[in-house]
């Protein structure tokens, strides 16, 4: 049996192999591009993130779960609260002890 090497054309336009692809072929699709070092869309970023919520046979490869895991340690984590929040609760606080 001849091994055959394959390739990604990276120059490909992201949008058109995900828009028809079923949920599961999506996410596979979408995790490749993280594998290779693409940037994500937010939109598929969003995609990955309530996907995997529903879907855990798409995560069964080990390695695509650890680039799954830093995905959302790199862009769930990291998101600030908004700088009114501390005094919204502190005055919710004070409104309930009053």
């Amino acid at each position: 049996m001849e091994a055959t090497a394959t390739t990604t054309n990276l120059s490909a336009p992201l949008a058109s192999p995900l828009a028809s692809a079923p949920d599961c072929d999506r996410v596979n699709i979408v995790l490749d591009q993280l594998l290779e070092g693409r940037v994500l869309t937010e939109e598929d970023e969003d995609y990955l993130i309530h996907h995997g919520d529903d879907c855990s046979p798409c995560f069964d490869d080990i390695k695509k779960q650890q680039f799954f895991i830093g995905f959302l340690k790199q862009k769930v984590s990291h998101r600030k609260a908004p700088s009114a929040l501390p005094h919204a609760i502190m005055a919710r606080l004070h409104a309930e002890i009053a």
